[in-house]
């Protein structure tokens, strides 16, 4: 039985991972080169940059066991600097009250954590035991079509690599999209059969919060001294995450530099969606020194991404859109099914693979 899955964020590298263990024949389709959708990476100036998710928390055994498993657990650092929540009266007395912050009891790994080599290191723990033959990368899925007599699927691709255009097949399809990008996907793909107008709907009713993140490098920075980050306690804030990378994860950033990593709230980041970078550089300006009273020095680089779907603002709970489709062999997994942590989409994911499994077989 093969199986198509669109998208290698986690959630889909994880149904690819569970759905491969038990037997079935699996392809991931990547629109870009990376692994790992928010959980982003990238090597500059000698400097290891998380533009997306900056940490991870283990609340469950199961995503323990699997951490394990695909060999990400012995690659796994706790934050090493405390996070504070601004605004505050006393930095002292906050970083107290950070510092003392016992972790979560009863947990194998009990702290917020990164991976010493950035946060794709888990996508790529999971690609190394799927088999990258299973991960075909830049590779855009326009369309895909039901045949109804041999209840298959043709999925209409293209890439940068012109061998990668044309038309494969697959028994399932696994949508491992944000849900705005899965509702667009079957936009295109009309027509299809009634009930995916069910499914579109449901998906399109998902909001997203964007998150711009601004990423730069500074002589060495005394801000906030013993700080490793600071976390917005109220969502008017325009800054949510502001963290020394040097303090924080000191092993990723050469020695006596500072690289400061700063994510604007949602709401802040809704407004500089598609805005030249000198917008989001006077925000962050401003910001910074209104909320936090840290003038913005002489930068020696400066990094911007912007995350459209960066997490979802709310949880679709109503999952009749997805029964609706359940004769078409269609499945869903994603952050948006459970809530916008890292474990929600290893979560969903598993979901998924659970759910065909029981159906296939």
């Amino acid at each position: 039985m093969d199986i198509a899955i669109i998208g290698a964020g986690l959630a889909g590298l994880t149904a690819a991972y569970a759905l491969t263990q038990r037997g079935f024949n699996c392809e991931v389709l990547e629109k870009s080169r990376a692994l790992g959708g928010r959980m982003a990476t990238r090597r500059y100036q000698d400097v290891t940059l998380d533009h997306g998710a900056q940490y991870f928390t283990v609340q469950t055994a199961a995503f323990a066991s699997f951490l394990r498993e695909v060999g990400a657990a012995e690659k796994m650092r706790p934050l090493a600097a405390p996070v504070v929540s601004y605004p505050f009266q006393d930095l002292a007395a906050a970083l107290a009250e950070a510092s003392r912050a016992a972790p979560a009891e009863g947990r194998e790994f009990p702290h917020r954590y990164v991976f010493d080599s950035g946060m794709t290191a888990l996508a790529k723990s999971i690609a190394e035991r799927i088999g990258e033959r299973r991960i075909i990368r830049e590779c855009f899925v326009e369309a895909i079509a039901w045949d109804a007599a041999a209840r298959r699927w043709t999925l209409h691709t293209r890439g940068d690599n012109t061998t990668l255009g044309g038309a494969r097949m697959a028994d399932w399809v696994i949508l491992a999209l944000p849900a705005p990008q899965a509702a667009q996907l079957l936009q295109r793909s009309q027509p299809l059969p009634a009930p995916f107008a069910q499914l579109r709907n449901a998906l399109e009713s998902v909001d997203y919060h964007p998150c711009v993140t601004v990423i730069w490098n500074a002589t060495n920075e005394t801000a906030y001294p013993g700080v490793g980050a600071l976390r917005a306690a109220a969502s008017h804030y325009p800054i949510g995450w502001l963290a020394w990378l040097d303090r924080i994860a000191p092993y990723r950033a050469p020695s006596g530099q500072s690289v400061i990593i700063a994510q604007f709230a949602p709401r802040a980041s809704r407004a500089l969606l598609d805005q030249p970078e000198g917008i989001a550089l006077r925000a962050l300006t401003l910001a910074l020194d209104a909320d936090l009273q840290i003038e913005l020095p002489t930068l020696q680089w400066m990094q911007i991404k912007q995350w459209r779907y960066a997490s979802p603002a709310a949880t679709l709970t109503d999952l009749s859109g997805l029964s609706a489709v359940a004769d078409f062999n269609v499945e869903a997994c994603g952050d948006y099914l459970t809530n916008g942590r890292v474990e929600s989409a290893f979560l969903s994911g598993l979901a998924a693979a659970d759910r065909l499994t029981q159906r296939a077989g």
